[in-house]
């Protein structure tokens, strides 16, 4: 299967069984935009292959693009889909009886995982396949979606590239937290949680009038909190809320400050994809009828430990559940 190698004449032969990583290659290695003095063509000259890489929003097939919902729902496509991609939205695509892998891509295997990934796109291609490439989000928000279509044309072809919504403007907002707001922030700073190789991304130094949006960083949350108050001056009482499943039915919001936050997600077992807002726009909009549920986080020599009493004790670290929203409504 021939790919082309960034030169836009030279063409190489490479095996079905070769990887599009080789083992000694890691994320540093991922191609340069120098390497290519042109773009290939859209649709792959011998197999007539192509690939469209689309992003599939928070989570809602409501919140699908138009040309998303199209091109999932139609069988003649072949899949490949992120891990993280809504149970709702894989349900369309059954029902419209497509065919699609998924993508384990669980912490600690990423990179194995990518270059599957990258194999499954290749033979599919091979196979003169449209190979639609389904990512969470938008695949350009810290989602590798830039390393992918460089490698897609390594494979020969010029990616067609379909934006999604993405989880850092739109999660908050079907939480009821606007990222900006007049008087209180008039900055937003977008952070992932985890860097080149699982590494920790520099800091962002506090502001009162900034709001931070970090994706993919509730497996570290304690840390980060730690960091953010010790390194980056964030006073302990900051606000923050986590958008967990955003969009979904089972939708969850827990708000708590940069102090209880990480207990709170423990207690009630937070896990991704969730979206984290930090700054004083978390409680702008939501009011006390929102919460279901008021816990008492007590902080001891920096060990957490929850006690529940349903009320908020000056005295403590309040920290407070929204309920559950069908398509971000609060409820």
């Amino acid at each position: 299967f021939p790919l082309n190698n960034g030169n836009g004449n030279d063409q190489q032969q490479i095996s079905p069984s070769t990887s599009s990583l080789s083992p000694q290659q890691n994320e540093n290695d991922v191609p340069q935009l120098s390497k290519f003095k042109s773009r290939p063509p859209k649709i792959h000259p011998d197999s007539g292959g192509r690939i469209t890489l689309v992003g599939s929003g928070p989570g809602s097939p409501n919140l699908l693009t138009l040309a998303a919902h199209s091109l999932i729902t139609d069988p003649s496509n072949l899949l490949i889909v992120d891990r993280l991609v809504s149970a709702e939205i894989r349900t369309l695509m059954d029902e419209a009886g497509v065919n699609y892998k998924i993508a384990n891509k669980t912490p600690g295997c990423q990179m194995a995982a990518q270059d599957e990934i990258f194999e499954w796109c290749k033979e599919g291609l091979r196979n003169g396949k449209h190979v639609v490439r389904l990512k969470i989000g938008d695949p350009f928000v810290f989602g590798r979606g830039g390393e992918e279509v460089l490698q897609f044309r390594q494979f020969g072809v010029e990616p067609t590239v379909i934006p999604g919504v993405s989880a850092a403007f739109s999660a908050p907002l079907l939480a009821s937290i606007p990222v900006t707001h007049r008087g209180i922030s008039n900055q937003v700073v977008m952070c992932t949680g985890y860097g080149k190789n699982n590494t920790s991304p520099d800091l962002i130094q506090y502001h009162p009038e900034q709001t931070v949006v970090f994706l993919m960083a509730v497996g570290r949350l304690r840390k980060l909190c730690d960091s953010l108050i010790h390194q980056a001056g964030y006073p302990p009482q900051t606000p923050v809320g986590i958008v967990e499943r955003a969009g979904c039915p089972e939708q969850r919001t827990v708000v708590g400050t940069m102090e209880s936050i990480a207990d709170l997600a423990e207690r009630f077992n937070v896990r991704p994809p969730s979206t984290i807002v930090v700054g004083e726009v978390v409680n702008v909009l939501l009011t006390e009828e929102d919460f279901v549920e008021v816990v008492n986080i007590k902080v001891e020599q920096g060990v957490g430990g929850v006690g529940c009493d349903g009320v908020v004790d000056s005295e403590e670290r309040g920290g407070m559940i929204v309920k559950s929203g069908h398509h971000g409504l609060i409820v």
